[in-house]
């Protein structure tokens, strides 16, 4: 399995954790995994024009300034120009004037437009909110400092779309036949008050999101599913109540929990039995200073001890008493 992990294609200009490093990722419950994405069906009316597709993309990828601005930096004048690309914000579906309008309600900042001989440069000078600052100019002008913070604020503000959500890519399903989205990055809760998606269909690989977004059991579900994928992704067989047992044990608690000592292993009520796992000598020693019991009903910790698991023939406690 580990040697098939680095050979996987990927799914159309998404690559997305597969193998070995996709299995340890689920079972470790990571908060977010290291390619989060996310397949986005649209409503029954929708799904099958390539335009609604690709204007769901616009709205959803995150759009900053600087995707759709070169930005420059005018020290003498002491102010910022934005320069405006306008197929970048005919592809964003976006306008100047929305800009210029965003741009102001975020930075609580003045945003000049010259309207008539250039409508795609946008002028910003740091400090100036009203008229009435832009006449004080002239005796307390703007910082060099204050100049480079505001670009640098500039450049990576959200101007549009759902955070989190890096890329969206339009595809064609061959078998249903319809176009759909693909994307990096993941948010459901977000994603989800979208008007033209279909939820029932709308799916991430994120499965603490699923958790937080749908409650335990979609999760439970989530991380079958996500065992089972990537385990016949590298074309391997497991009976499917070997992962249904992997499910329940990490979500018998009502929360995700890890398999290990974060998680499962290390919550066991035996001391022996966690001692066994790892940081042995921790586990011992916590438990000394406390005076914990272990009652020695488990598997691993009668193995340790020497003596017969209570499973099976050791379940019974039956004695023969001969007859005098």
């Amino acid at each position: 399995m580990t040697m098939r992990t680095f050979h996987y294609a990927g799914v159309a200009t998404v690559n997305v954790t597969q193998g070995l490093p996709r299995i340890i990722e689920i079972v470790d419950a990571r908060k977010i995994p290291s390619t989060p994405t996310m397949i986005i069906r649209l409503k029954d009316d929708k799904k099958n024009s390539s335009e609604e597709a690709q204007k769901l993309a616009a709205a959803l990828e995150v759009t900053t300034t600087f995707n759709i601005a070169n930005i420059e930096t005018d020290v003498a004048q002491r102010r910022l120009v934005l320069k405006l690309n306008k197929g970048q914000l005919k592809q964003k579906n976006m306008t100047g004037m929305e800009v210029k309008d965003k741009l102001e309600r975020a930075l609580r900042t003045m945003v000049q437009a010259d309207k008539e001989k250039n409508p795609g440069v946008l002028t910003i000078i740091p400090g100036v909110a009203t008229e009435e600052d832009l006449a004080d100019l002239q005796e307390n002008p703007p910082s060099y400092t204050m100049l480079l913070q505001l670009e640098e604020k500039i450049r990576d503000l959200r101007l549009k779309g759902v955070p989190g959500i890096e890329r969206a890519n339009v595809q064609f399903d061959d078998k249903e036949g319809e176009y759909y989205l693909s994307t990096i990055g993941s948010n459901l809760s977000r994603v989800s008050e979208i008007e033209t998606i279909d939820r029932t269909r709308t799916y991430t690989n994120n499965i603490i999101e699923i958790f937080d977004y749908l409650g335990i059991e979609a999760a439970r579900q989530a991380i079958i599913n996500e065992l089972e994928s990537t385990l016949l992704s590298a074309r391997l067989e497991v009976d499917v109540r070997h992962l249904l047992m992997v499910a329940d044990v990490m979500t018998s608690e009502g929360e995700v929990r890890a398999i290990g000592r974060h998680g499962v292993s290390g919550t066991k009520h035996s001391i022996l039995a966690r001692a066994a796992f790892e940081v042995t000598v921790n586990h011992l020693l916590k438990a000394g200073i406390i005076g914990e019991t272990d009652r020695l009903t488990g598997v691993a910790e009668n193995i340790i001890v020497g003596q017969p698991i209570s499973l099976g023939t050791g379940s019974v406690e039956l004695f023969y008493i001969p007859e005098e």
